[in-house]
C-alpha cells in the first residue's frame, strides 16, 4: 500500500514538473519568437526610413542639378551682372542674374533635403564663388578665367549631385579655386569623369 503511494506520488509530481518545464519552453519560446519579430519590425522600419530618406534626396539633387542646367546656359555673362554696361547683352546679363536667384532659393530648400554634409557644402560653396564673380567683382581682370573656374566648379558640383542620385560616394573633397589668383590656367578638379572632355557633354 506505501509502495503503490509513493509510486504514485511520484507519477504525480513528475507529471507537474513535466508539465511545469514543457510550459517554460513554451513561454520562453514565444518570449524569443516576439522579441525577433519586435526586431525585425525595428529592422524593417529603419531601413523603410532610409529609404524615404534617399529618394528624398536623390529628388532634390535632381532639383538642384535643374537650376544649375538654368545657370550653365547664362555663365558667360556672370561677369555682367554686377556692371551696367555688359559686355554682352542686356538680356543675358538679366538672365544669368535670375538664374543665380534660382540657384540660391535651391540652397535655401532643395538643399536640406541633402543629408551629405559635403554635397552641401559644395553647393554652398558654389554659390558664393557665383556671386563673387557676379556681385562683387572678385576676380575681375581674368574674366575668362572667372567663367571657366565657375563652370568647373559647377561640374564638380553636378557630379556630386548626380553621385546623391546614384546613391554612391561623391567625388574626393577638393578646395573651390581661388578666384584672385595670379595663374591663368582655370581651376580643374583632380580627378576628371571619362566624359569631361566630350563636346556632347558641355564641358
Amino acid at each position: 500500500m506505501g509502495q503503490a503511494a509513493s509510486s504514485l506520488l511520484g507519477t504525480l509530481v513528475g507529471g507537474a514538473i513535466t508539465i511545469l518545464v514543457a510550459r517554460w519552453q513554451t513561454a520562453r519560446t514565444i518570449g524569443s519568437q516576439g522579441q525577433l519579430a519586435a526586431a525585425q519590425q525595428v529592422a524593417a522600419a529603419s531601413l523603410a526610413r532610409s529609404e524615404r530618406e534617399r529618394e528624398r534626396s536623390a529628388e532634390a539633387a535632381r532639383q538642384l542639378l535643374e537650376r544649375l542646367a538654368d545657370l550653365y546656359d547664362w555663365l558667360p555673362s556672370l561677369p555682367d551682372v554686377g556692371t551696367s554696361r555688359p559686355t554682352l547683352s542686356q538680356h543675358a546679363r538679366q538672365q544669368c542674374a535670375s538664374a543665380m536667384q534660382s540657384i540660391r532659393r535651391g540652397m535655401q530648400t532643395d538643399l536640406y533635403l541633402i543629408g551629405d554634409m559635403q554635397v552641401r557644402d559644395r553647393y554652398r560653396t558654389l554659390v558664393k564663388l557665383t556671386y563673387d564673380v557676379g556681385w562683387r567683382g572678385v576676380g575681375r581682370e581674368h574674366r575668362d578665367r572667372q567663367i571657366r573656374d565657375v563652370r568647373h566648379y559647377m561640374r564638380y558640383v553636378q557630379f556630386s549631385l548626380e553621385a546623391v542620385i546614384d546613391g554612391v560616394s561623391p567625388p574626393d573633397h577638393v578646395a573651390a579655386p581661388t578666384l584672385e589668383r595670379g595663374e591663368s590656367e582655370p581651376w580643374l578638379p583632380p580627378a576628371l569623369p571619362w566624359y569631361w572632355g566630350d563636346p556632347a557633354d558641355g564641358s
